[in-house]
């Protein structure tokens, strides 16, 4: 029974053994299987990477390491020093309301590199282009033109910061190209702007260094203290009609409604003008006070504080100016203003030709002619109506209420150093005010309308009231960066001296497209 004891125990032993051998040899026979598998995707992989590797060399190179290559989208762009975010307004005075002096833009420009390998760089700009209709009385026109209020344009931004994250040093090249401006069309011409008279024109070409703590300095040709203080406008109508009446359609002039004797130039002789005689231009008794412009300057503009913002420049030739910014949002309303002086004393008035009429005022009876000017002009004969050999005060404020409602108001007095044409004194002024409505109706873009009205008295002439009243709507495409744009005008022109003049009808409709 011992034996037959142990040999029971013997085979339940050995039993479990030998399973766990069936077991292993199993076991290794499939993972066997699986690395011969495996070993088959691994060749067929180094097939297909042999193939793509020969088919590559095949392909020219298109593009550097870090620049997307020409059909790229949505490619985040990763060489240095990289590109500087920028949009199509450049600060610091393009874009409505202050904000910190050299600051970059928001919103992330095209992407280019930098030559210098130093500065980060955006490239921007626009096209805008539209139809003007004009109709004196007399005769109509419709010209294809350039929109000046925002002229067809390109721009350049640098900036690098050598020292901290927050002083920069920069430079802005703006240049724009205006085939047709559409402030120097005529009713009468028959053909376009020649192209080969199209000229780029430098808008901006300076540099700067600023800190917010401390302020910019900006050296070189760009914008002065006073430029376009008198455009604060919220209305979301800018575009289509704005307190420069003249750059709609400033190379239209009035007609006489009948015979007049008017002044032949300086010392006050008569002459008999017919029925239909041209008149001023619509810019030679225009003009939207806008401080010292664009010019060769230094400009320094200090901290932005509790909204506001004080800026000072001194013009080549030594005429110089100084402004106030402000921008703040008070409860449901946005509120931006400004305020500046210019003296220009210092720079040269240029004597009213022809008297500001654009054309001749013909049929005296010795026969002769206003300076003997073509009688149907096929261009403006525009008078000098900035603010050389005057000092001037200028302005404007907008608010923006949540519900769409906006109102605008700008204005100027001058205090010329210079006699009218006859020799008598001048009181220039201008008044200008703008109700608006926005609302986003569709959801592509939001829909802004205008009306307005502008006031301008004495530019060039003693006596002279000009009027100017308009209706403007603007559509906004946002997914394609683009304004369609549509306003009306009807202006008008009372002169002490030289009778009646008929009104103007102007109307226009385009598109901007900012890039």
């Amino acid at each position: 029974m011992a034996a037959y004891a142990s040999l029971a125990v013997g085979l339940s032993w050995a039993a479990p053994a030998a399973a766990a051998d069936d077991t292993d040899a199993a076991l290794l026979q499939q993972m066997r299987l699986q690395l011969k598998q495996s070993q088959q995707q691994i060749q067929a992989l180094q097939h297909q990477m042999n193939d793509l590797a020969h088919k590559l060399q095949q392909v020219p190179l298109v593009s550097t390491p870090g620049v997307p290559a020409p059909d790229a989208t949505s490619v985040v762009v990763t060489q240095q020093p990289g590109n500087l975010p920028g949009r199509s307004v450049g600060p610091p005075n393009t874009a409505t309301g202050v904000g910190s002096p050299g600051a970059p833009q928001p919103v992330a420009a095209a992407p280019i590199s930098s030559g210098a390998d130093k500065l980060r760089v955006s490239l921007s700009g626009q096209v805008d282009r539209a139809l003007l209709y004009g109709n004196d009385g007399r005769s109509s026109a419709l010209r294809n033109v350039d929109n000046i209020i925002s002229s067809t344009r390109f721009r350049l931004l640098a900036v690098a910061r050598p020292f901290d994250d927050d002083t920069t040093i920069g430079t802005n090249l703006e240049v724009e190209i205006r085939p047709n401006l559409s402030n120097q069309q005529t009713i009468t011409q028959s053909l376009p702007q020649a192209a080969g008279n199209v000229f780029p024109t430098i808008r901006q070409a300076d540099v700067y260094v600023a800190n917010p703590d401390y302020g910019g300095l900006r050296l070189g040709f760009g914008s002065t203290a006073s430029y376009l203080t008198n455009e604060f406008d919220l209305s979301g109508t800018f575009i289509a009609h704005y307190v420069g009446v003249a750059e709609m359609d400033g190379g239209f002039a009035f007609r006489q409604k009948g015979a007049a004797f008017v002044p032949n130039g300086p010392g006050g002789k008569l002459v008999l003008s017919p029925a239909g005689a041209f008149g001023p231009a619509v810019g030679s008794v225009f003009n939207n006070f806008g401080g010292l412009g664009r010019d060769d300057r230094i400009r320094y503009d200090t901290p932005v504080w509790e909204g506001m913002q004080l800026a000072t420049s001194y013009v080549d030739g030594g005429s110089y100016d100084a402004a106030l910014r402000l921008g703040r949002s008070i409860g449901d309303f946005r509120i931006i203003a400004a305020v500046a002086g210019e003296d220009a004393t210092h720079r040269n008035h240029t004597p009213t030709a022809n008297l500001g009429y654009a054309g001749v005022p013909t049929g005296d009876l010795d026969g002769t002619s206003l300076s003997g000017v073509n009688p149907a002009p096929n261009s403006p004969n525009l008078a000098d109506v900035s603010p050389n050999g005057s000092r001037q005060f200028d302005g404007s404020f907008s608010v923006l209420h949540d519900s769409g409602i906006s109102l605008t108001m700008s204005g100027g007095v001058r205090q010329p150093r210079y006699l009218d044409p006859l020799g008598k004194h001048l009181s220039p002024n201008l008044l200008y005010t703008k109700l608006g409505y926005q609302h986003d109706f569709f959801n592509f873009g939001r829909t802004a309308f205008g009306i307005d009205f502008a006031q301008q008295d004495e530019v060039i002439f003693a006596g002279d009231a000009a009027r100017s009243y308009s209706l403007g709507v603007v559509q906004n495409i946002d997914a394609a960066a683009t304004e369609l744009f549509f306003s009306v005008r009807r202006e008008t022109l009372t002169r002490k001296i030289g009778g009646e003049f008929a009104p103007i009808l102007a109307a226009w409709t385009g598109a901007r497209v900012r890039f």
